[in-house]
This record gives C-alpha cells, sequence and structure tokens, in this order.
C-alpha cells in the first residue's frame, strides 16, 4: 500500500512523493512554482493509483501562498479518489521514517478535510498607480 505525501509548507519549494510498504520511499523535492506537483506525480499514477491508501499533507505553518496550494492540491485529489486524507504538522514530516511508520499503522486521525494553518496574515498588495 502507498500513502501520498504533500508538503509545500516552505515557500518555492516543495516535497511530494510516495511512502510505500516494502520499497524505498520515493520523495523528491521540487523547487519554483506549486502548480509542478501535479506534474511529478504524474507519471507514477497509474502504478499507485490502484495501491493509494490515502493522502498525507502538511498542513502548516506556512506562508499563506506557499502552504495553501498544497493543501488544495490534497484536499481534492482525496475527495476524487476517495482516501482517507491526514494532515500533519512541519514538525512531524521532518522524519519520514517515523511518519511512514504512523500511517502505515493507521495511528494518526483520518480527515476529511485538512484546513491549511498559516504563520502569518496574507499580505495582499495592489499595484501602485503612478
Amino acid at each position: 500500500m502507498a500513502w501520498l505525501f504533500v508538503d509545500t509548507h516552505a515557500p518555492f519549494q516543495s516535497r511530494v512523493g510516495w511512502l510505500a510498504t516494502g520499497k524505498k520511499r520515493e520523495i523528491k523535492t521540487l523547487t519554483g512554482r506549486r502548480g509542478r506537483i501535479l506534474f511529478h506525480l504524474a507519471p507514477r499514477w497509474r502504478t499507485y493509483r490502484k495501491n493509494l491508501e490515502g493522502i498525507c499533507v502538511v498542513s502548516g505553518p506556512g506562508s499563506f501562498s506557499a502552504i495553501r496550494g498544497g493543501v488544495l492540491t490534497a484536499n481534492l485529489l482525496a475527495r476524487f479518489m476517495r482516501v482517507p486524507l491526514v494532515g500533519i504538522s512541519v514538525d512531524q514530516a521532518q522524519d519520514l521514517f517515523a511518519l511512514e511508520t504512523e500511517l502505515l499503522n493507521q495511528r494518526l486521525p483520518v480527515t476529511q478535510y485538512v484546513a491549511p494553518q498559516y504563520d502569518a496574515e496574507p499580505n495582499i498588495t495592489l499595484p501602485s498607480h503612478s
């Protein structure tokens, strides 16, 4: 069985990949825009889709722009695929071996929706007109 792991808490950097029983962890660090998450998953999606046990996402804390993309992606995929969803903190995501053990032994609470946790209010600005 495999869990999809999504971590977008850091600005301009994402970690995404698969935590699977008896297989090497396939976690890749992506830099740049968040939209690359789905492109990275696409080549292995058919392989893991049939064994997808759930989706695990880092819900924060993190910046507004960084966290919302990953949490939105995880919420949508979990709902679309009808699989369990687990939200974790940045601290829990530091030790992937322990996280994998917790997920595979079903020790983390499952939810239907993960809310993003921001470390500050969003800073939305309008362009200045001179």
